[in-house]
């Protein structure tokens, strides 16, 4: 697919790329107009599927919004001198132009506050935004101005308006968009990749010539096309699914306008919208199919990136405590130890001192020893959670935390059970140990609220934080090891975590641990 000329910066702009650009609108409108009339059934003018409205939608969603009127003036004085090249009247071309305009705006301007951009269908939730936008709304909106194109009755011409631009939102947009998005992936690909595809091609053009254009009996042999679809939905995702989904629709056409095909009838109005719809419903449960792989899929590499990220931690970690023990506890030892042997000389450069103050600074730095490394030890596994619970474990930590960096922290406990399984008590509490030094560090502020509440079946957290915040959809894509960290604890025990946050706002992260099932699972492993 020829790529849209890149205007990504004000500064690389030139008259020169202007007149690419729309040369490019104008000859690709051009061709989608032509290959829409060679689908018109006869002999009305009625559109089953109107291919240069979609084309024109991803034009606008693959170039900056500010050169969104040059394209959209170029593309409808393409379309309508095409239109008048094919006989149509000046009253037909004006509502046409109307309705492509009403209708590519919409589905730009939807599809463009939904996802903020060119739309990504990789899961179940982004499949449903971009169908309300572009395959309901956008037609919808178009269809008004449509329908009076019809010469008969409004509500026939406007279903048959909106089914022919919602085909072609359904089946041709993602294809285009995906092809344009991904084109450097595929020119990687290896070439088993090529081979799969051409195989599927082929396979689809052989079983859609039989269902759709060749003379003989075609029924039966659709169904040999819903293997190809799965195929492409496994195997290529929603790009994949389009791709296929819009050959089967030319084939179906084309085999219609020709008098082949299952949608043959003495009335060819009659045609029309039983193969928009059948095309529709065709379509529509694959690109589900392939959404929900791809959803899948993103979760897999999500939980591999993660896992990666927790395993980065743990040798962050383990790193850390080996630089402190030898720089800080090694060197003390072995400090100690020359103190020792000084005094056990008869006092070196102390001579100066009694042996018994030599002993007693000795002592005491051994005692700060002593304490630095309970700490550490403490860090690295609290003992009084096991000994006095999470309560008190939390309420400990808050009081230190404190005590350390000279902030209030309040803590709340209601109904917190004294006995949890330990991975539970332990999960919570490295988030809070997390969200506190996260807010301490980077909130601004002063005050700080934990809270824990056991509720009817459950356990829930709160850390909240009023400070400066941050943009969660910045953090999404570069998610700190903290984060993940705290994601992942909280998913091993099949709890839930939810995380607020916004810019001069402050931070609430909110956490609920089923226990219940905790409980459940550690009675059947004590029986």
């Amino acid at each position: 697919m020829t790529a849209v000329p890149q205007l990504d910066k004000p500064g690389r702009y030139s008259a020169f790329n202007l007149g690419v650009l729309v040369c490019f609108v104008v000859l690709v409108c051009y061709l989608a107009a032509i290959l829409g009339t060679s689908v018109v059934i006869p002999p009305q003018i009625d559109w089953t599927i109107w291919p240069g409205n979609v084309v024109l939608a991803c034009m606008l969603l693959l170039v900056p919004r500010r050169v969104w009127p040059l394209i959209l003036a170029a593309a409808l004085l393409t379309f309508a001198i095409y239109d008048f090249r094919v006989g149509l009247s000046l009253r037909t071309v004006i509502f046409f132009q109307l309705s492509d305009a009403a209708e590519t705006l919409t589905a730009a301007l939807g599809l463009s506050y939904a996802f903020g951009g060119p739309p990504k269908l990789n899961s179940l939730k982004a499949l449903v935004k971009y169908s309300l936008f572009a395959v309901i709304l956008a037609p919808a909106t178009g269809a008004i101005f449509g329908a009076l194109t019809n010469h008969g009755e409004y509500r026939t011409g406007w279903w048959l308006a909106f089914l022919s631009q919602a085909l072609g939102y359904l089946a041709l947009m993602p294809a285009i968009l995906g092809w344009a998005s991904n084109w450097s992936t595929w020119l990687r690909a290896p070439l088993s990749r090529y081979i799969e595809g051409v195989a599927l091609i082929a396979g689809l053009t052989v079983f859609g010539y039989s269902s759709f254009v060749a003379p003989s009996s075609i029924v039966p042999a659709v169904l040999t096309l819903v293997p190809f679809l799965i195929w492409a939905a496994l195997r290529f995702g929603t790009t994949g699914v389009s791709s296929v989904s819009i050959a089967v629709a030319f084939l179906a056409l084309w085999g219609a306008v020709h008098g082949r095909g299952p949608f043959v009838a003495p009335e060819s109005t009659h045609d029309v919208p039983s193969i928009q719809v059948f095309l529709l419903f065709f379509a529509a449960p694959f690109m589900v199919l392939a959404a929900l792989v791809e959803e899948q899929e993103q979760i897999k590499q999500e939980l591999a990136n993660e896992r990666a990220r927790l395993i980065e931690a743990q040798e962050e970690e383990r790193t850390r405590i080996a630089r402190e023990l030898h720089d800080d506890i090694c060197q003390r030892l072995a400090t100690l130890s020359l103190k020792i042997e000084k005094v056990l000389n008869g006092g070196g450069q102390q001579k100066q001192l009694p042996v018994n103050s030599q002993l007693e600074h000795i002592r005491q730095e051994c005692a700060n020893l002593t304490g630095d490394v309970q700490a550490l030890s403490h860090a690295l596994h609290p003992s009084v959670l096991d000994n006095l619970g999470l309560a008190t474990a939390v309420k400990s930590f808050c009081r230190e935390i404190s005590q350390q960096s000279g902030v209030v922290v309040s803590f709340a406990d209601t109904n917190t059970p004294k006995s949890l399984p330990r991975d539970v008590s332990l999960s919570l509490f490295r988030v809070v140990q997390e969200a506190l030094r996260n807010a301490v560090k980077y909130s601004g502020q002063k005050d700080f609220e934990v809270r824990l509440e056991g509720i009817s079946g459950a356990l829930e957290l709160e850390v909240i934080d009023r400070g400066i915040g941050f943009d969660m959809a910045s953090v999404k894509q570069t998610t700190g090891l903290g984060l993940t960290s705290m994601r992942e604890r909280i998913r091993l025990v099949n709890g839930t975590i939810r995380i607020d946050s916004k810019p001069k706002i402050g931070t609430r992260i909110r956490v609920r641990v089923p226990l219940a099932t905790q409980s459940k699972t550690l009675t059947n492993t004590l029986n």
